[in-house]
């Protein structure tokens, strides 16, 4: 009898094993199926906030006002050798401004970041990398990926950002494809790590790099309303049209009665409708 009953707790334990297999390649198969397993940003690439870090002073700070009728001015995919030709303008015609950055940029472009710092602009956080299947994969990646460029800022600057815009914004389904649902979980968390996201109400057009200077004008003045207007532009490289739009946007601007200020944490946030 004792013989018999070993000879089934053999059986049943080799069944179990076999099953146990049959699951764990089943499993397996499924996440190879779903594509390449997302990158985890690890201790080398993150960049720590610097002790040795002091606060720049800020020497030709540019008027911010708000009004009944004020435009921001924003910038996304910057900094690049463009942005200090937009700095320039900004400068001369005593208008404030909020450049989203993205990290991978601030190295080459250490300066101009510093140079818009103490000009008086806001300096905030687009992502570290914009890789959409990187940052979006997860929400350790995304927070990660945000850490590394607010402590790039925090680093050139002494200030610690709390202003965000998400790449593609928040209403964006892009990310759908590296994570279901992946926006309402980001929003939830930026909200309780106490940072204020932005998005636009008021599309430049620039993004294509298919428009003329003329264009993209167009495309600012006439949506431009009472209240809050946040009005989306790019600073990359490829972005020479936007350089030749801006002083004609801003001259429209003065002439038609609005002011225009820099994006703080006071400001009425834009908010689109997640998608994802």
């Amino acid at each position: 009898m004792n013989h018999a009953l070993k000879i089934i707790t053999v059986v049943f334990t080799m069944l179990l094993v076999v099953f146990f297999i049959i699951v764990s390649f089943h499993k397996e198969t499924e996440i190879t199926n779903a594509g390449p397993i997302p990158k985890v940003f690890d201790a080398k690439t993150t960049i720590l906030p610097s002790p040795q870090a002091k606060q720049l002073e800020r020497k030709n700070l540019v008027e911010s006002v708000v009004s009944n009728k004020t435009i921001y001015l924003t910038f996304d995919d910057g900094p690049s050798y463009l942005t200090m030709e937009i700095l320039d303008i900004l400068k001369q015609e005593k208008v404030a401004a909020t450049f989203f950055i993205v990290g991978t940029n601030v190295d080459k472009y250490k300066e101009v970041v510093k140079r818009a710092y103490v000009d008086g602009h806001t300096i905030a956080m687009h992502t570290n990398t914009h890789k959409y299947n990187e940052i979006y994969s997860s929400l350790d990646n995304y927070f990660n990926d945000l850490k590394i460029v607010k402590n790039k800022i925090y680093n050139l600057t002494g200030v610690s950002p709390r202003i965000v815009r998400f790449p593609g914004g928040s209403s964006n389904m892009v990310s759908k494809k590296y994570s279901k649902g992946i926006m309402t979980n980001i929003v939830n968390k930026i909200n309780s790590k106490s940072y204020y996201y932005f998005d636009w109400n008021i599309d430049s057009g620039d993004a294509s790099g298919k428009l003329n200077k003329d264009a993209i004008y167009n495309n600012v003045v006439t949506h431009l309303n009472y209240d809050t207007n946040i009005v989306l532009m790019h600073d990359a490289g490829t972005k020479l049209s936007t350089v030749q739009a801006l002083p004609q946007i801003i001259k429209y601007g003065k002439e038609h009665g609005y002011t225009f200020a820099r994006i703080t944490k006071d400001t009425r946030p834009i908010h689109h409708k997640i998608n994802n």
